[in-house]
């Protein structure tokens, strides 16, 4: 049973990421294109409510659809027969949803929410690696690459893959790390690092030029990872 901790997590994270993944979610699952979303709390009360309301603004045929984002069968009534109404909605579980769906897609925010799709018989870990490359591949920043990973640490106890995940994680670190430092390093040398990384380049400069802290020091103080502050230090040699 999930404690509140870890309910909360799971509640900022889909709340970090819906936004932008919805929109993709809707177009290539629903094949419905938005003109406008508006969010709709509560279920089959709330979705009849709803109905009656949208029937009556626009007078046109109405079809509601709601994405259930947890990782086992959704049980909540899609139905209601009562003696003068029958009403009903379809729910769509994103467990249901191929993966490869999520992937696909160019924003990381997205491709993050794949690990809670369907691995349609994969193996979980060849899976993860597939979902992790790509979020690599479409983040841009250290910071936020961290930020997806983290995530992905997170929602892995979904589905109890968190082995599955560091196996992944670790047979792709060393390649993710050299590769993003040497990314890292020449947006420095180009110009094109933000204004952050340049501050935080300048303050991990600082803190290694003074010699007293060791690398995990070092990442601790400046709130950055290791790899960051080795970045660095290559840069200084």
């Amino acid at each position: 049973m999930k404690s509140k901790r870890q309910a909360n997590q799971f509640d900022k994270i889909f709340k970090e990421n819906i936004e932008a993944a919805i929109l993709s979610i809707i177009q290539n699952v629903l094949q419905i294109m938005p003109i406008a979303m508006d969010e709709l709390p509560e279920m089959v009360y709330r979705m009849l409510d709803y109905y009656a309301m949208l029937e009556r603004k626009y007078k046109l045929p109405i079809e509601q659809f709601v994405i259930f984002l947890g990782t086992d069968h959704p049980k909540m009534p899609t139905h209601l027969d009562s003696k003068r109404i029958q009403f009903s909605f379809s729910l769509i579980a994103l467990s249901e949803i191929n993966y490869h769906t999520l992937i696909n897609s160019s924003k990381p925010e997205e491709i993050v929410l794949g690990i809670l799709a369907n691995f349609d018989g994969e193996n979980p870990e060849n899976a993860l690696k597939r979902i992790i490359s790509r979020v690599k591949e479409t983040t841009k920043e250290e910071l936020s690459l961290n930020r997806y990973f983290n995530q992905l640490r997170v929602l892995a106890q979904l589905r109890n893959f968190e082995l599955y995940l560091k196996i992944a994680m670790d047979s792709i670190a060393e390649y993710i790390k050299e590769e993003r430092d040497v990314l890292f390093l020449r947006g420095l040398e180009r110009g094109e690092a933000t204004a952050r990384e340049r501050e935080l380049t300048k303050f991990v400069s600082y803190l290694i030029q003074e010699g007293n802290k060791n690398f995990e020091q070092i990442a601790d103080v400046a709130e950055t990872t290791v790899e960051f502050v080795k970045a660095v230090y290559r840069k200084t040699l």
